[in-house]
């Protein structure tokens, strides 16, 4: 099982959105995938919740960290997709000694010989729980926006990534920074692209996602969204996130 994380540590970023298109997209390819909620729950919203009558001890996120995750499971919520979903008391995690940073890979590691992929969405911020996932993960992506805010904080992302990578975790691999949520009717976002390319290298993904409000209207609907397209602009929209999506996969599966 390939550990994932989605990370940055600027919030409105999109790592919740393109982490539910990482999960559909794996999944269709027909690879089994736990997707695991470390942050405020807008990823366990997405998918659907428990039925009324449904009173199965299904697996939350805060467990992993507190030792009582022994015969508890993730809910199946989508054709070869299951969650662990954020709770309440996840938010204690971060008052826990650092230690706790420990607990999250060998929590996940039971689940290794029934899942392909395990994607861990994270807080936008550099406490217990992003430094745990970074701990336990073997890749790490950073989707970001072009704004002065975010691309301010990219350097301090980086600077985690590498002192997780020198003190916990050697094997961690940075598959890039992917840009996200562009503005096509900026020209000032779309003229930054060359030179953020040109700065950033291999360290940052040829493709791109473009905004478009039919991704989130998609999202509201539970679907990802290549699913059901009647636009173009849907379509193209669907086209573009694959691209995307396929990209940072490849990467996840080589080594």
């Amino acid at each position: 099982m390939k550990i994932t994380t989605v990370a940055n540590q600027k919030g409105g970023v999109g790592k919740t959105t393109l982490e539910i298109h990482l999960a559909a997209c794996a999944a269709e390819d027909g690879k089994r995938v736990l997707v695991v909620d470390l942050d405020e729950g807008d990823l366990s919203q997405f998918f659907p919740q428990t039925e009324d009558g449904d009173n199965t001890p299904y697996l939350m996120s805060s467990q992993l960290f507190n030792g009582e995750h022994e015969g508890r499971q993730p809910r199946q919520v989508g054709p070869n997709i299951w969650l662990i979903e954020a709770d309440v008391a996840l938010l204690d995690v971060d008052d826990m000694d650092l230690d706790v940073i420990h607990a999250l890979r060998p929590a996940l590691e039971r689940f290794s010989d029934d899942f392909d992929l395990c994607m861990i969405d994270t807080p936008p911020n550099l406490q217990r729980r992003m430094v745990a996932a970074l701990t336990a993960s073997h890749a790490v992506v950073a989707p970001f926006n072009i704004s002065a805010f975010t691309l301010a904080r990219l350097p301090k992302l980086m600077n985690t990534i590498e002192t997780v990578q020198d003190r916990y975790n050697p094997d961690l691999r940075f598959l890039g920074y992917l840009p996200n949520l562009v503005n096509s009717r900026s020209p000032e976002e779309i003229d930054a692209l060359p030179g953020l390319r040109e700065s950033y290298g291999d360290a940052m993904f040829a493709e791109q996602i473009i905004y478009r409000p039919c991704i989130n209207k998609s999202l509201a609907a539970g679907n990802p969204v290549w699913w059901k397209a009647r636009s173009g602009s849907q379509r193209e929209a669907g086209r573009e996130m694959k691209r995307a999506c396929k990209a940072v996969l490849d990467k996840v599966w080589a080594e």
